[in-house]
């Protein structure tokens, strides 16, 4: 059943996003030069947690989640779906940010198929390097400079440098298949289109966040933790490794031992002070154990980015509220301060729904949508999409 009257202008939008541990949708109608209307409360559901994490069973669980929330918001909203944006999070994608220097002897005008041309050669280079089971999701031209100086229009302009930040990303071929199978299952023939959280959220925060030095963003996911780098207003750098808020999870149900999927609960219990002193005990030792492990591996992706230049100061987390409280002290302890460009600590904020308020209808968002990815893509479905 349709519960709002459409417009002839306005595009109805499933935005649905698939991460390491869950997928989340809900509906939203976009109209140009109007804020975003939340036709739907966010719809979220876990994948199902597994003890031992592999490819095959992870797939299986997520095409679950993705086929309840397709289903949900298909019993929502009867009418017609303009387009689905599915985004998708590590660790189901590649990507690669190259900047590719073009120098000729002479000043050369920079025409319509320049760009595609370059773009076909980088691809053709990333597919060289990946295995067949990919296929290619993005390939953007994210900043160009024509003579070392910033162009937002290069076509038709004459240079003889071209500077170009070129992000590519291709998606795990068989999540991509199974996704699209499933929501075209559900919304009928429906324009599809696919996206990563890298390029997604730096194209809507970079125009949000006002930073010259640049910043980092990190997300933390269940079974990830994404990490990317945005400077002089392009995406420098990405990063993820196999480590997120389920280490913690899991240490807690063997320490415990009790069920996975009661563990986040005793966690938010444990928050607000209300468990007996032997459980807390149990609790705090799973959480320094799994701070322990992730930074490790934090530690190891930040030596590794900070190889091409030092990183900035700044970091903003993504990511659930709770998480967040866990880790963050550990993103700022003076540890790190080897990679930071001025060899100081991090500076560590959460990521504010309300920077993004802005943007939407405030008549139909309650606060179950102050979701911080889900206003991300939602922004990214109407301005950038």
């Amino acid at each position: 059943m349709s519960f709002f009257n459409k417009t002839s202008k306005s595009k109805v939008v499933a935005v649905i996003d698939i991460t390491s541990s869950s997928v989340g949708g809900a509906l939203i109608e976009i109209n140009k030069n109007r804020p975003i209307n939340i036709l739907t409360a966010l719809i979220k559901k876990p994948v199902n947690f597994l003890f031992d994490v592999n490819f095959d069973a992870s797939l299986r669980c997520t095409i679950d989640s993705l086929r309840f929330v397709t289903k949900e918001l298909r019993n929502f909203y009867s009418g017609r779906i303009d387009q689905v944006l599915c985004v998708f999070s590590s660790p189901w994608f590649i990507s690669q940010t190259k900047m590719v220097s073009v120098i000729k002897e002479k000043s050369f005008e920079i025409k319509k198929d320049f760009f595609s041309k370059l773009i076909e050669e980088e691809e053709k280079k990333f597919s060289d390097n990946k295995k067949t089971n990919s296929q290619f999701i993005e390939h953007v031209i994210l900043k160009t400079e024509l003579n070392g100086y910033y162009t937002k229009s290069p076509v038709g302009k004459i240079a003889r440098s071209v500077k170009s930040h070129i992000y590519l990303s291709a998606g795990v071929k068989k999540a991509i298949e199974s996704a699209e199978k499933e929501i075209i299952k559900v919304f009928g023939p429906v324009s599809l289109k696919f996206a990563t959280s890298p390029l997604v959220t730096f194209k809507v925060l970079n125009d949000i966040i006002n930073n010259k030095e640049g910043f980092l963003i990190i997300n933390i996911e269940g079974e990830t933790t994404e990490i990317n780098i945005i400077r002089h207003n392009t995406l420098k750098q990405s990063a993820s490794f196999p480590r997120g808020s389920n280490l913690l999870f899991r240490k807690m149900a063997l320490n415990l031992n009790t069920f996975l999927r009661e563990t986040p609960s005793i966690l938010r219990t444990y928050a607000r002070g209300h468990r007996t002193m032997e459980s807390s005990d149990k609790i705090a030792l799973a959480i320094k154990d799994s701070i322990k492990e992730w930074r490790d591996y934090f530690e190891k992706s930040l030596a590794a980015m900070s190889q091409e230049s030092l990183l900035p100061q700044n970091i903003f987390l993504a990511g659930d509220d709770l998480i967040y409280k866990f880790f963050s002290p550990c993103v700022e302890k003076s540890d790190f301060s080897e990679f930071t460009i001025l060899r100081e600590p991090f500076a560590a904020r959460k990521i504010n729904p309300g920077w993004m308020m802005r943007y939407f209808d405030s008549t139909n968002f309650s606060r179950y949508n102050k979701d911080v990815m889900f206003m991300i893509e939602s922004i990214y479905a109407d301005k950038f999409n």
